[in-house]
């Protein structure tokens, strides 16, 4: 089983950011967030890969834990952390992949697949904010 941390980037407009894939890595569009490495804490790996990706430097009090969830890609499960980011950037400096975009839930899923599972994320959103 993999083990990923990912970033959900939310805005008080109920909006993700999410991240553009393109002529980077499959698939074409995706969370922003990465594998977590030997020895590493879920936390630990989001705020790594935050820096890495997104150039932010988070502290543990700028983000929210929001769910564990597993999900298959290509028959392999996948252990997913997700952390909650709100925020009022408009603009990321995305230092992977070609960009990133600012969408509504329903936007977003056209784009992500379907392991994804963006409604559950929404989910566990709408569970943590009100």
């Amino acid at each position: 089983m993999k083990k990923k941390s990912l970033l959900v980037p939310y805005n008080s407009e109920g909006e993700i950011f999410i991240q553009d894939r393109t002529g980077h890595k499959l698939p074409p569009w995706g969370f922003f967030g990465g594998s977590i490495e030997e020895g590493e804490s879920p936390l630990e790996a989001i705020l790594r890969e935050t820096k890495e990706e997104l150039d932010i430097k988070l502290a543990e009090s700028d983000i929210e834990f929001l769910a564990l969830d597993v999900t298959n890609f290509d028959d392999i499960l996948v252990e997913r952390y997700f952390y909650l980011f709100r925020t009022e950037i408009k603009e990321f400096k995305v230092l992977e992949g070609a960009g990133g975009e600012w969408l509504s839930f329903e936007e977003a899923d056209k784009r992500l697949l379907p392991q994804d599972k963006l409604m559950e994320v929404k989910g566990f959103i709408d569970n943590l904010i009100t």
